[in-house]
Order: C-alpha cells, then sequence, then structure tokens
C-alpha cells in the first residue's frame, strides 16, 4: 500500500505589510523627535523682575487711590476694593503667583502673612453694607507693606 502525500509549499508572509509598519513606526518616532524640539524652543526664561521699579508703579497707584479718596471721587468701599486689587497685583508681579483670583482662605495656604493679613482687613469693608474700617489706616498699612517687600 502506497500512501501518496501532497505537500504544500511554506506559508510565507508577505514582506510589503511588515515593511509599511516598520516606515510608519520610524515616521512617527521622527514627528515626536520634531515636536519634542519645538516645545523645547517655546520655554522662555523669564527676565529678572525689577522689584523696585513694581514696587514704584504700586506706590503710584496708592497715590492716586487717595488723591481720589480725598476729593471723593470714589466711596471708602470702593477704595477697598481697589485696594484689594493694588496689592493683588502687586504680588502677582513680585511672586508671579496668581493671587486676584484667590479667595482668603486660598492666601493664607499660601503662607504670606503679610499679604494675607491686609486681605482680611480689607474684606468687611469691602463686602459689608456698611463700612466700619478705617481706609486711610488700610492704605498705609499696604503702603507699608508694599515699601518692605523683598
Amino acid at each position: 500500500m502506497q500512501v501518496s502525500t501532497d505537500l504544500k509549499p511554506m506559508f510565507s508572509y508577505s514582506f510589503i505589510p511588515i515593511l509599511i509598519i516598520v516606515i510608519l513606526i520610524i515616521i512617527i518616532f521622527i514627528i515626536n523627535k520634531i515636536k519634542i524640539n519645538k516645545t523645547q524652543k517655546k520655554i522662555v526664561i523669564p527676565s529678572k523682575i525689577n522689584i523696585n521699579e513694581i514696587k514704584q508703579k504700586y506706590l503710584i497707584k496708592i497715590n492716586d487711590l487717595i488723591n481720589n479718596l480725598k476729593s471723593n471721587k470714589i466711596t471708602s468701599r470702593k477704595a477697598y476694593q481697589n485696594l484689594s486689587q493694588i496689592i493683588r497685583n502687586f504680588v502677582y508681579e513680585a511672586t508671579n503667583i496668581k493671587v486676584q483670583n484667590y479667595t482668603l482662605s486660598d492666601i493664607k495656604k499660601l503662607k504670606l502673612p503679610a499679604l494675607s493679613n491686609l486681605i482680611e482687613e480689607y474684606y468687611d469693608p469691602e463686602f459689608s453694607k456698611i463700612s466700619k474700617g478705617n481706609i486711610l489706616s488700610s492704605i498705609e498699612k499696604t503702603r507699608k507693606e508694599i515699601e518692605k517687600w523683598n
């Protein structure tokens, strides 16, 4: 008894799909390298801040606030709001911490006691119906804090 077997040719993969996949992987790798290089080039080193210029700028704003308050152009409540904005913007420019949108509790977490004390002092007169604060005293405290800021 004779058995005959028909052998089929060996199975082989086509080389073209493998080549396409390898080329795609290389292209993706090159694109990612280009993107990484572009993002590294976009890094900008901030210029060194001149704290004395910033101080002078905000001391002028405080003087303008005092003049507006004395000439009755603004109310005490509005003066407290402006004062809060002045000190918050000053701290932002001096430290690059965006405190303009922070609440009092957020500011206390920053461990900037001078700022938190001033903002706490402004809160009641700024938001209550009847202002009980002494705006000129608050302005003077703010001026002193700006002058002694490092």
